[in-house]
């Protein structure tokens, strides 16, 4: 309790005692969070002085008001309601769980920050076009192509040849799809001499989700081009033609 007084224009003063009453308001609210996908995170949201019903919503769609979260497996409500703890537990997170956030205090009219959850994908293993072993003709100009998909954000890709990496690669992505994986394709333009067959080529993809990476290698086999020469007799002029 609080004592309040007010002039009166019979009195110098008249005081009595009145209650305060205090607004309901966040102590916590959920932030932009980023998580690997398979990992578990959780969104704080904690309300002081409010023991109304309380929901969490998703790009928002209302997730209920039970404490498990019926129908949502991986959902549950972490923390003690009577001290106003809400916050939203996501179990084994999925590409599907990246999604906008917010916890609002229905009674009270109150509504958190909105909260971007962003889940990373790994990339698929990179896959090169003709491998293992990829046939090519001698001085026969040959794109390589590596592809990883799959991959939130897009994989990052580089090209080795016998270990040295290899700088005049083509890269493109595209989303797809359920608009938030890409696909990643590198094409690395070779034109192979006699000398390259047997050569190691190696196509390397990284993202957030794969900091430690992922490759493909594969040998080149070049066929080399051979000039064959005979030489016929004319028996009538009694001279010879070559013919290549």
């Amino acid at each position: 309790h609080k004592v309040a007084c007010v002039a009166h224009p019979s009195l110098l003063s008249s005081c009595s005692p009145v209650t305060v009453a205090h607004a309901a308001y966040f102590s916590q609210q959920p932030q932009d969070q980023v998580v690997v996908s398979g990992q578990s995170v959780t969104l704080p949201c904690v309300i002081v002085g409010y023991r109304g019903m309380v929901q969490w919503t998703k790009d928002g769609l209302a997730l209920g008001g039970e404490r498990d979260l019926p129908g949502w497996t991986r959902y549950s409500l972490m923390g003690d309601a009577l001290s106003g703890e809400h916050s939203l537990l996501i179990d084994s997170a999925e590409l599907a769980d990246d999604a906008v956030y917010e916890c609002q205090a229905t009674q009270a009219a109150l509504r958190s920050h909105r909260a971007k959850l962003t889940v990373l994908v790994p990339p698929t293993d990179p896959v090169v076009e003709g491998g293992p072993v990829v046939k090519l003709k001698a001085h026969t100009p040959h794109n390589l192509t590596c592809r990883a998909s799959g991959a939130k954000p897009a994989a990052e890709i580089t090209w080795y040849r016998d270990g040295e990496i290899q700088e005049s690669a083509v890269y493109s992505k595209t989303f797809m799809d359920d608009g938030k994986r890409e696909l990643a394709v590198s094409m690395l333009p070779i034109i192979p001499e006699d000398k390259d067959s047997g050569r190691t080529y190696t196509c390397r993809v990284i993202n957030p989700a794969a900091p430690a990476g992922r490759q493909t290698s594969v040998t080149v086999s070049v066929q080399r081009e051979y000039s064959i020469s005979s030489t016929c007799s004319n028996p009538a002029s009694g001279m010879g033609h070559s013919v290549v």
